[in-house]
């Protein structure tokens, strides 16, 4: 027994000092060429046909017309006001079903309790490549379009597409 054990303990020590393994030799390979990146929402093509008949503030598919991507992309693009592209896209107001509108989709809503005096309205293409924005205050007793090549201003508001 005692030679058994002597022996083991010779194994033992003379696996410690033993030679590293060689390690195989790296290659070189040609690099696989990664994916493209998944477009962001942004830069996807949108469908804003699908809020038609829907309110703005309305879920479809688990957003809202005025929270999509495109559409405030859009408005951000075009109006470089920041009070009246924050009334426009505002959940805070009344505001008729969207509509199909001279070959877009038109969004009207108003200040809640106060329709007359301050109204706008967003008109996008289907896509969400470009918008227009009008923007009624009637303080000023006119609506304003941003780009305001877009349309003449009125007197009379924004387009309601009703």
């Amino acid at each position: 027994m005692k030679h058994a054990l002597s022996l083991l303990l010779l194994v033992a020590l003379a696996a410690c000092n033993r030679a590293p393994e060689p390690q195989p030799t790296p290659t070189r390979v040609a690099a696989t060429p990664l994916p493209s990146p998944t477009p962001t929402a942004s830069a996807r093509t949108a469908n804003l046909s699908r809020y038609v008949g829907k309110y703005p503030f309305d879920l479809v598919a688990g957003t809202r017309f005025v929270d999509e991507s495109a559409v405030r992309t859009a408005v951000a693009r075009v109006v470089p006001d920041a009070v009246v592209r924050d009334a426009v896209l505002s959940r805070d107001a009344t505001a008729n079903p969207v509509a199909q509108w001279d070959g877009r989709i038109l969004s009207w809503a108003c200040e809640a309790h106060n329709c007359g005096p301050h109204n706008w309205a967003i008109a996008i293409t289907p896509d969400g490549r470009d918008a227009a924005v009008c923007y009624y205050d009637a303080d000023e007793h006119v609506s304003r379009w941003y780009p305001a090549s877009f349309r003449d201003p009125t007197p009379d508001g924004c387009p309601s597409g009703e």
